[in-house]
């Protein structure tokens, strides 16, 4: 569906519909997730979750361009300005862009195409993955499903074909992790390594993938913004209430002392509406943050509804993210 709404979407944009929709708008804020970036447009395939990687880095630079052309593209404190009520930058239409869990790409990558272009991310990090070097349980159990031999595995009472479905199997893998409460999952990704008869991988072969505390420090001190994005990654709703005020709590204590400044934001890992429950938005707020961030899809209007529960977007092509930000509605795009 989304192919049929991006022509219908370029069709409009043709005719200029995008500039007459924008100009008759109320003021908004397009928040724009990555995770990873591509270094080339070659794209080759990944040891680990090819599903986290985002456009490539010159499709990145095109993106930021049009956005600092067609919006005011927002730091940290900017958001932060923004949701508190203070007055609005020129223009209706506000941008942010963030960053999720962490990688060795943010800094390679994305950095440098940001401070080029004098504009500053909003970076959310998993305090217990970069402090133990060790990848998430997404990227583990792709690289086991690369690297087994098997065509068929079994897995907590499902059968999985990867000769004929290998995306569809990782997609139902995943959503263990994603649905099942906690503790049915816990030693999973050793049950995985003992199907696929594939050792996990090293830990010098996962921290190369992951940023430095050194690289985070530079970067906060270049004006980039640090945010929590929990202590383990964990899915919040598969937590008992207790657990989940630990992860939400304890990620922004550490993180402050690490970075050695006030941790206001928070996104919630995965974040999608089956992911974070109502314990979870509380639970933020109770902790001292001042915004939260999910993936739910859409565009906050401004005044923003709730500042726990702000919807960021991605998007792979220019054309994409162009569709989403002037016509969101064509794109099926939810008004937060």
């Amino acid at each position: 569906m989304t192919g049929t709404r991006l022509i219908i979407s370029r069709a409009m944009m043709a005719v200029g519909a995008d500039r007459m929709v924008a100009a008759l708008s109320r003021p908004s804020l397009l928040i724009v997730n990555y995770h990873r970036l591509h270094a080339s447009a070659d794209r080759p395939r990944s040891r680990f979750d090819d599903g986290v990687f985002g456009p490539d880095v010159e499709t990145f630079r095109r993106q930021v361009e049009w956005l600092k052309a067609a919006t005011t593209i927002l730091d940290e404190k900017g958001v932060l300005s923004v949701l508190s009520g203070n007055d609005l930058p020129r223009g209706s239409l506000l941008s942010a862009i963030t960053f999720d869990d962490g990688y060795i790409d943010c800094y390679t990558l994305a950095r440098p195409v940001l401070e080029e272009l004098d504009v500053r991310g909003l970076f959310f990090l998993p305090v217990e993955m970069l402090e133990s070097r060790r990848l998430g349980w997404w990227d583990i159990a792709a690289y086991l499903l690369k690297k087994t031999r098997h065509e068929q595995l079994s897995l907590n009472d499902q059968t999985f074909d990867l000769s004929n479905d290998f995306r569809g199997s990782l997609k139902r893998v995943l959503a263990l992790f994603k649905l099942e409460k906690a503790e049915r999952t816990v030693g999973l990704l050793e049950q995985l390594s003992r199907a696929c008869e594939v050792a996990l991988p090293g830990k010098d072969e996962q921290s190369a993938e992951l940023l430095s505390w050194k690289q985070v420090r530079e970067m906060k001190s270049a004006g980039h913004g640090v945010g929590s994005h929990s202590l383990s990654h964990r899915v919040l709703s598969t937590l008992e209430r207790a657990a989940q005020a630990h992860e939400i709590r304890e990620s922004k204590r550490e993180l402050e002392a690490i970075i050695g400044s006030k941790i206001s934001s928070f996104a919630y890992p995965v974040g999608g509406r089956a992911h974070y429950n109502a314990d979870s938005v509380e639970l933020t707020r109770q902790a001292g943050y001042s915004c939260a961030f999910t993936f739910n899809t859409g565009i906050a209007k401004i005044p923003v509804a709730d500042p726990f529960q702000i919807p960021r977007e991605s998007a792979n092509s220019l054309e994409e993210l162009k569709a989403k930000m002037c016509l969101p509605g064509v794109m099926g795009l939810h008004d937060g």
